[in-house]
């Protein structure tokens, strides 16, 4: 190990801290615009990728944990912040929560429902698990041991789920929402068959 190593750590470790809470700012910033923007959540959301990745590289698991303290801290003032400053409602409250159910008259949609739930839960976790294996070949041909490979796959699995889940209800049209889903999951079984090929 080379002299300055240990000082670079350190530097990446904050770089990838400083990262998730601009990631964090920038989620905040593209949820409070006018109109939902795509491209907004996707810089907060590849802002949410990279810092940890700088993290990880910078001083692994610690590293990682240094990062994620910092993101939550920032999500949770911001959290504050707006709950403390938030104006109390006038109106009656909707008998519905998140449009979980239909108020008196309206239709109750349930293939549509139905479908958001099968492409956000089951298809979104498995679309994550090809991609988190296809992750693990990848990393088994760079010359990877066997335990870290499945250590990061397994990592990523819930982190690509729950990415895909987010994305997936973000995207207003079905289309989207199923060339969101198939292009992980093609990535992820291209890199398992040339690794296994290999």
């Amino acid at each position: 190990m080379s002299e300055t190593a240990p000082l670079v750590w350190p530097l990446l470790t904050l770089a990838g801290a400083a990262t998730v809470v601009a990631a964090v700012l920038q989620l905040r910033r593209a949820w409070s615009l006018p109109r939902r923007s795509a491209a907004a959540n996707g810089v907060g959301w590849a802002l949410m990728l990279v810092g940890p990745a700088l993290a990880l590289a910078g001083d692994g698991a610690w590293g990682l944990a240094v990062a994620s303290l910092c993101g939550m801290a920032a999500a949770a003032l911001l959290l504050a912040h707006a709950g403390w400053t938030a104006p109390r409602g006038k109106g009656r409250a909707s008998d519905r929560k998140a449009h979980m159910l239909p108020e008196k008259g309206e239709p109750r949609a349930l293939g549509r429902r139905l479908l958001t739930f099968l492409l956000t839960v089951p298809l979104a976790f498995a679309a994550a698990l090809l991609a988190a294996l296809g992750a693990r070949a990848f990393a088994g041909m760079a010359g990877w041991s066997d335990a870290d490979g499945n250590a990061m796959a397994l990592l990523l699995l819930p982190l690509l789920w729950g990415i895909l889940a987010f994305w997936l209800l973000m995207l207003p049209r079905r289309r989207s929402q199923y060339t969101l889903l198939a292009f992980p999951a093609a990535a992820g079984l291209g890199l398992i068959f040339v690794g296994g090929a290999l």
